[in-house]
């Protein structure tokens, strides 16, 4: 089949670059790398064409196209350069492109940088184009420009999303918890200031999200797997993937405001879970039986103003329903079916991140926490308050995420 290496067009969006010391250079280089995929799949889609899938094999080409122009190494002095060898950084390609750009590490900078993008002919050609893959790199420098290369190729389906070197600072410690039983919920750590997801008895960390992303999972595709999933409050997005990858969302959906609180379970049993959130200053579920754009199917009235929204199959039937913890009572009411009830959890201490998961695979779900002041995880077999087990889980800035990975 004939190649055809597309015209790579250069954009330098110059903005206010604010000097800025970064404390987490890499993370918050991943996460403008997983919002330019974002924003140009919803561009994308905007348009009715298919997502651009991630291939790792493109990913340290970018970045090194990025660090290169970082470094001022571009010839003649020029601020931003193209790839004169593009057509080598990878096999298995048809079509290939390319875009470039400069702009400042800052609240909306990406953004910005990908409006330019999308006003500029050449760049909106590339974004629009014809092509199946995205691998894109961003380096950010000690004075707060951020450098962005991204490129496009059409190539066969199929191919790896892996990255060829993923930085070691991106996720945390190796993660070692207690053997569950087969079929029982396992634990897992999200860390909210990097963005990065480590779960129990995966190979190895991941990223995806950017920071202060809120974090969820669920079996999004009724494969039997929990995924991880995110809610984005400044957007009021919700971004589910359906592997534990590094990459972009597989499903977005607008479904929500800012106060809102995601969750998610199979509130119709009929074997897929779906999303919901919880309106803190209504006391509200809303709860959609699909994973797909649209008003609630259920709208639920439950708790109080305070209390902590959870959603979990309690009586083992099959169908999640909602429940709240209140902290000023630590009292768990939980709606079952018809029925509802109270449980007291005075072993609760203010501060704990509370999860639901069914920790012993009879198919009831309890209740679970992390305790960051220990950095312990607590969880029982029962709803009533009972001696918990405990283990050491880790770092108290991460939140705990529970699913069958």
């Amino acid at each position: 089949m004939r190649r055809i290496l597309a015209p790579v067009i250069a954009l330098l969006l110059v903005v206010g670059v604010v000097p800025v010391a970064l404390a987490e250079q890499t993370a918050s280089e991943l996460g403008a790398e997983s919002e330019f995929y974002e924003l140009i799949n919803t561009s994308r889609a905007a348009e009715g064409l298919e997502p651009l899938a991630v291939y790792g094999d493109l990913i340290d080409d970018a970045r090194a196209q990025s660090e290169l122009q970082a470094a001022d190494l571009c010839e003649g002095g020029a601020r931003i350069c193209h790839n004169d060898d593009l057509g080598s950084v990878t096999t298995n390609w048809t079509r290939l492109g390319e875009n470039v750009g400069v702009g400042g590490n800052y609240a909306g900078g990406v953004s910005q940088l990908h409006d330019a993008f999308m006003a500029s002919p050449g760049h909106h050609a590339n974004i629009m184009g014809d092509y199946n893959y995205a691998g894109i790199g961003v380096v950010i420098r000690e004075d707060g420009s951020l450098y962005v290369t991204v490129v496009f190729m059409l190539g066969p389906d199929g191919l790896s999303s892996e990255l060829p070197d993923e930085p070691e600072q991106a996720g945390p410690n190796s993660l070692s918890v207690p053997a569950f039983p087969p079929g029982a919920d396992l634990i897992g750590q999200h860390n909210p200031n990097a963005g990065t997801w480590e779960l129990a008895g995966e190979d190895a960390p991941f990223y995806y999200g950017n920071p202060a992303d809120v974090p969820m999972a669920c079996d999004w595709d009724q494969d039997g797997r929990t995924t991880v999933g995110l809610y984005r409050a400044a957007s009021g997005f919700l971004y589910l993937r359906q592997t534990n990858t590094f990459g972009v969302a597989d499903i977005s959906i607008f479904y929500g405001i800012p106060e809102d609180r995601p969750l998610c379970g199979d509130w119709n049993g009929d074997g897929l879970e779906t999303v919901g959130i919880y309106r803190p200053s209504e006391a509200r579920f809303y709860l959609r039986n699909s994973n797909t754009q649209g008003v609630a199917d259920m709208v639920l009235d439950y708790g109080d103003f305070g209390d902590i929204p959870l959603a979990g199959d309690w009586d083992g039937d099959g169908v999640s329903t909602i429940a709240t913890f209140r902290p000023a009572n630590k009292t768990l009411y939980v709606s079952s079916g018809s029925d509802a009830a109270s449980y007291d959890r005075s072993d609760y201490q203010a501060g704990d991140t509370l999860v639901v998961g069914d920790w012993d695979a009879d198919g009831r779900d309890t209740i679970g926490y992390f305790r960051p002041s220990t950095g312990t995880f607590h969880y029982s077999n029962w709803l009533i308050d009972s001696a918990p087990e405990y283990f050491y889980l880790g770092n108290d800035r991460y939140s705990p995420v529970v699913g069958r990975w």
